[in-house]
């Protein structure tokens, strides 16, 4: 419909003009006061329509900046988890911080709209979540290897990023519908301003001069609108040329109309050569289409042709169909993508078409397989771990029964002897059976000593807060004693398995009594503990023999001894037992020392 100086009803008001010149210059003026209050009206509305156009512009800009944000997030973690490469997790962090600036823009922008402003509390949120689970994967990975940290990601990670590209893009849709109701609202403010201007002849060359300015004012005001929507329109097809996804849009028959440059680089085709073909026909592999048409007529109960209806059957039911396809580049090469397809609708309902969004996955793809198969290869490893604990169980097993046996039979046939024949053995070969009988006794403590250093490797840790000063006493009353000071100060509490941390207790203090005795009544134990930097720490001091510190490095290890036999008894199991243990728990175990002045041992555990 047009309407101008022209029309029909101005043409009738012009002879009304002439025969009434008083009602019509009174009317002029009436009608002058009218169209300058409409023409201010109009340019009010024009102006906030304005403003309004540039405020959707910006939050659609500043989506997109945080969806490209969240991407390369995404892709630095990824890197990071395949490489392990600490500098991509540190671009990860930083992306993540600008994702967050990008929404705290939005949350400003959309204040006033509470829909989209609940939309961006769930993106935080979930980008919160998302960010969690990527730095959960990075302390795997610090802790225990990028394998651990993949086999987390890919557990709990995969499905936390989808969420966000769609509240996103509903965000976005949202704001589209509103950019077109704006353009819309702008339209009609201009028709019915140029209505209005239209009857500015009638009233006379000043309303007509007054009128034309303020038509010229106006339309100035409309072109600076257009002008806006076509640099929205120039700024989606920038942004959309730049996005680093695969992104080809098409009519409601296939004909595509869009082809970004990303989709160009991807596929080897130029934008020129795909606009205005269907898209199954030149870049999908046609026995994966006809398989999807024949996979969804069952789903849907209705015939679906092999061709483009094999991926829009879904959408056009008002669903997003996002799934992995394989795209055939130009050269006959071939990667998969995951696509997610989305119809678009105008204000009416209408269908305008869809978007399909490619990925290409391959590295993705190529990233699974091979953690797929560092998992068969742990398990491998743990089968074999398991068969070689079960032959551990077999040598203990013939150990506590096959060697025991022999020693006893020592003992037992060394002491008869020595009860049988009595006096009439000479002192000599008397001392040669108690070497025997105590040789069979020390061999008896050292085979009881390699089974409980055995049994530590595979006892499961029962973890339980844990009174570590009521432990360290109760581990004194199982410890011979002489007539040493012993000192239990305040020991701060541990978590960890008690049976083991007491064989800890039992041991150290066993051996700064032992090394201690030579002191006499002057022998003095102190036990003292500490929290610092999340950890408890705790000592074992001594005032006796000491050793030297050029040998620390073999008090830890098996049957490592650093004073002779005949002095001081034992297996030199005792501290890699205790060495075993706290590392079990996560902890560290140390020793200082000064010969003939005494040692300290000291071990800490992670704070409960």
């Amino acid at each position: 419909m047009r309407v101008g100086h022209g029309s029909p009803a101005t043409r009738q008001f012009r002879p009304h003009l002439r025969h009434w010149t008083l009602v019509a210059f009174l009317l002029a003026f009436v009608l002058f006061g009218l169209a300058a209050w409409r023409t201010y009206q109009h340019s009010r509305a024009v102006i906030a329509t304005d403003a309004w156009v540039r405020h959707t512009l910006l939050v659609l800009q500043e989506a997109l900046a945080f969806e490209d944000s969240v991407a390369r997030m995404e892709a630095e973690h990824r890197g990071f988890l395949i490489t392990g490469d600490r500098a991509l997790e540190a671009a990860r962090d930083r992306h993540h911080a600008q994702a967050r600036r990008e929404l705290v823009m939005l949350r400003e922008r959309l204040r006033d709209a509470p829909p989209q402003l609940a939309r961006v509390e769930s993106i935080q949120a979930l980008l919160d979540a998302r960010i969690a689970v990527m730095r959960e994967a990075s302390q795997l990975v610090a802790r225990d290897g990028l394998d651990a940290g993949r086999a987390h990601f890919q557990t709990i990670g995969v499905a936390l990023i989808a969420p966000v590209h769609a509240l996103v893009e509903e965000l976005r849709r949202h704001e589209e519908a509103v950019l077109g109701e704006r353009a819309r609202l702008a339209a009609q403010n201009a028709l019915r301003l140029q209505t209005t201007l239209a009857y500015g002849p009638l009233i006379g060359i000043a309303l007509m001069a007054l009128g034309l300015v303020a038509l010229l004012r106006e339309l100035r005001r409309g072109e600076r609108t257009q002008r806006a929507l076509a640099e929205a329109n120039a700024l989606q097809r920038a942004i959309l040329e730049s996005a680093g996804h695969m992104i080809i849009a098409c009519r409601p028959d296939g004909i595509i109309r869009l082809f970004n440059r990303r989709a160009c680089e991807q596929l080897g085709y130029t934008a020129e050569e795909m606009v205005g073909r269907q898209t199954p026909a030149v870049f999908h592999d046609a026995d994966e289409v006809a398989a999807r048409a024949a996979e969804l007529s069952r789903e849907l109960g209705e015939p679906i042709a092999p061709g483009f209806e094999a991926f829009v059957a879904r959408p056009r039911r008002g669903e997003v169909d996002k799934r992995i396809w394989t795209y055939v580049r130009s050269d006959g090469s071939r990667f998969p993508v995951e696509l997610t397809i989305t119809p678009v609708h105008d204000d009416t309902g209408s269908l305008l078409g869809f978007v399909g969004v490619a990925q290409d996955i391959g590295e993705r793809l190529a990233a699974e397989r091979e953690v797929l198969e560092l998992n068969r290869r742990l398990q491998a490893k743990a089968e074999q771990l398991e068969q070689t604990n079960r032959e551990l169980e077999s040598f203990s097993y013939s150990v506590s029964h096959d060697l025991r046996a022999p020693l006893r039979h020592i003992d037992g046939y060394a002491r008869m002897l020595a009860e049988d024949l009595g006096d009439r053995l000479d002192p000599e070969p008397r001392r040669y059976l108690q070497a025997i009988a105590d040789s069979a006794r020390r061999m008896g403590v050292l085979i009881d000593d390699l089974l409980a250093l055995s049994r530590l490797g595979r006892k499961p840790l029962a973890r339980e807060p844990v009174d570590m000063r009521a432990l360290a006493e109760e581990a004194l009353r199982d410890v011979p004693r002489h007539a040493a000071t012993i000192d239990i100060g305040d020991l701060p509490p541990a978590s960890g398995d008690p049976a083991l941390l007491k064989q800890v207790w039992i041991n150290l203090l066993s051996n700064a009594l032992k090394y201690s005795a030579p002191r006499g009544e002057q022998a003095r134990v102190e036990v003292s503990g500490r929290r610092e930097h999340g950890r408890v720490r705790y000592r074992v001091r001594d005032n006796g023999v000491g050793f030297d510190m050029r040998y620390a490095d073999k008090l830890f290890g098996v049957f490592q001894r650093l004073h002779p036999q005949d002095r001081f008894e034992g297996t030199g199991v005792g501290l890699a037992i205790v060495h075993r243990i706290v590392t079990r728990h996560g902890g560290h175990v140390g020793a200082e020392a000064v010969p003939d002045q005494g040692a300290c041992f000291e071990f800490d555990l992670p704070a409960p």
